[in-house]
């Protein structure tokens, strides 16, 4: 996952998910995402076409118990199955929390379509206000959470923002960090190690996961972060 991903928008997100998927849970396979047909479906209940992004996001991960949030996770963003979108005061609802009201949509008239801004408000009925990042860079996020905190082995720790540089040079971003502009948090990967990570503008933590606790231990030798088991 390199920077030459930058720039090349939505068709990426898929390849991007079933890395992260392989990574976290095993090799990716079709069962772990939509069909199109199921995605047709939806399309022609809801009399609308969904957003590239969306499209490949479900063809990547719509099926996947810990990536859409079927799992008991708290804390945790969820985005929706395909049967369960819906469209309210002229916004497509395609993400919510676990335990609070908070919603996440998509206009389908947005300029840029295929990739739209993404839109939010605190609970339903509520204002909704423009974010200043791409459905396709909440999307990866969202899933990057979610993998996150679905590995046995995790940590954290605080770290201030001008410190990531430490992490850059171990983890890589899930894309790229040009991809994940605009958003409150970033995603990292080391495919080799089996290790994601997500850090959190709003809290200033990093947290980190991994398949094997060793390759955690290696990472706090290797980067010097004091990392907390949580």
């Amino acid at each position: 996952m390199s920077d030459d991903l930058i720039g090349l928008g939505p068709a990426m997100i898929k390849e991007l998910l079933q890395e992260l998927v392989s990574t976290a849970f095993g090799d990716w396979t079709a069962n772990d995402g939509c069909t199109e047909a199921e995605v047709a479906a939806v399309e022609d209940h809801l009399g609308i076409s969904l957003p590239d992004a969306l499209r490949d996001f479900y063809a990547a991960a719509g099926r996947h118990p810990e990536l859409m949030g079927m799992n008991g996770q708290e804390h945790t963003l969820r985005v929706m199955v395909p049967e369960h979108l819906r469209v309210e005061d002229g916004h497509l609802v395609f993400c919510g929390e676990n335990r609070w009201p908070a919603q996440w949509s998509v206009r389908p008239d947005d300029v840029g379509w295929p990739d739209p801004r993404v839109h939010g408000r605190s609970e339903p009925g509520g204002k909704w206000y423009s974010e200043s990042r791409r459905l396709s860079s909440f999307l990866v996020n969202v899933a990057g959470r979610q993998a996150v905190r679905a590995l046995p082995h995790q940590a954290t720790c605080r770290i201030r923002e001008q410190r990531l540089g430490g992490v850059e040079s171990l983890l890589s971003y899930v894309g790229s960090r040009e991809m994940q502009k605009g958003g409150d948090w970033l995603s990292f990967v080391d495919p080799s190690r089996r290790v994601l990570a997500s850090y959190s503008y709003n809290t200033g933590t990093l947290r980190v996961a991994a398949v094997d606790p060793t390759a955690l231990e290696s990472l706090q030798e290797r980067s010097g972060l004091a990392l907390t088991p949580s």
